[in-house]
């Protein structure tokens, strides 16, 4: 533990993280599936259809195996992602910005 804790301070110290590259967009998500952009995730409580997971994806968007993932990420809450998806072309467009820009809780951090 304390070794990792060194490791990660040289790294910072000595520039050596990059931040990562956008993976390749996959297929379109299930229903239920989880979806993360940066910091931010939000579970897809409404079934989405081919146009909405290009949009998505174009904003840069990307299923991620939560499994294997270590990091934290803060959760958009259901009321935004059921508004998002709802929403018409130009009122998405709002949405999606106001839903990145917004400070999120410590709280909603998992």
């Amino acid at each position: 533990m304390l070794i990792d804790v060194i490791k990660n301070s040289l790294r910072t110290i000595f520039r050596v993280r990059h931040e990562r590259e956008l993976p390749p967009a996959g297929p379109k998500p299930a229903f239920g599936s989880t979806i993360v952009f940066k910091r931010l995730k939000m579970q897809l409580l409404v079934p989405i259809d081919y146009e909405q997971w290009e949009w998505l994806t174009g904003k840069g968007w990307r299923t991620l195996d939560m499994r294997q993932n270590r990091r934290r990420y803060f959760k958009v809450p259901r009321k935004a992602v059921t508004r998002l998806l709802h929403a018409a072309d130009l009122e998405r467009e709002e949405l999606h910005a106001q839903i990145i820009a917004h400070r999120y809780d410590r709280s909603r951090l998992h």
